[in-house]
């Protein structure tokens, strides 16, 4: 529901369909009869709302208090707010449902569609706290760069900004680790060298060395 802007409206037999496809409708209407009596007691007992039902619908409705980094970054994806680089750092957990059970081919080609569009806007995002010029201090630069290292690991630019921030630390020890570990992912993943800018910024910064 959350990721079914602007309505956040699913009917109950498309859910139930959904998340239990091996069952008949009969079956499959009890089970989702059980999950929202189940949603409704958790509420209720905690004292907030963010999913209501009706006897032909679930929609999203959450109360004032109710903070949800799902629904925080679908705004962002919808442009009702904008969140900055290192929020989205934070807010972006990683895979969504990622211990989901399997389900029907129609749920799982959403969940897949689904994960990926997430994935790319928080990549694209964070991405633009790296950039030079920007802002952001070179910690937070890193911050986002090792951010962005956790969700793609083949990012030469994040590798590029922590090796900036260890040779300003004079860590060069560090910069020798980041680049040899970058270029063993490259080699034994891809098949490939780093770029000839990687290669270079790492040249220039061991030079400070001597």
């Amino acid at each position: 529901m959350i990721l079914s802007p602007p309505e956040q409206v699913q009917a109950r037999g498309r859910l139930a369909a959904l998340f239990w496809p091996n069952a008949d409708d009969g079956k499959a209407a009890a089970n989702l009869r059980q999950a929202v009596a189940r949603i409704r007691h958790v509420q209720e007992e905690n004292g907030f709302t963010l999913i209501q039902a009706n006897n032909s619908t679930l929609h999203l409705a959450p109360s004032d208090d109710v903070y949800c980094d799902l629904i925080e970054l679908s705004r962002h994806i919808e442009g009702d707010v904008v969140l900055n680089p290192l929020q989205l750092s934070r807010i972006y957990g990683g895979e969504l449902l990622a211990n989901q059970d399997s389900g029907g081919q129609e749920f799982e080609d959403w969940l897949s569609s689904k994960r990926n569009e997430l994935l790319l806007h928080a990549v694209d995002g964070i991405a633009l706290g790296m950039r030079p010029g920007t802002r952001f201090s070179q910690a937070e630069r890193s911050i986002c760069a090792r951010r962005l290292l956790e969700l793609d690991p083949y990012r030469e630019d994040a590798v590029c900004v922590l090796m900036e921030e260890a040779a300003e630390r004079r860590h060069y020890a560090r910069v020798k680790e980041l680049y040899t570990s970058m270029r063993s992912v490259l080699s034994n993943e891809l098949g490939v060298e780093p770029s000839p800018e990687t290669r270079a910024l790492y040249t220039n910064l061991m030079e400070m060395v001597r």
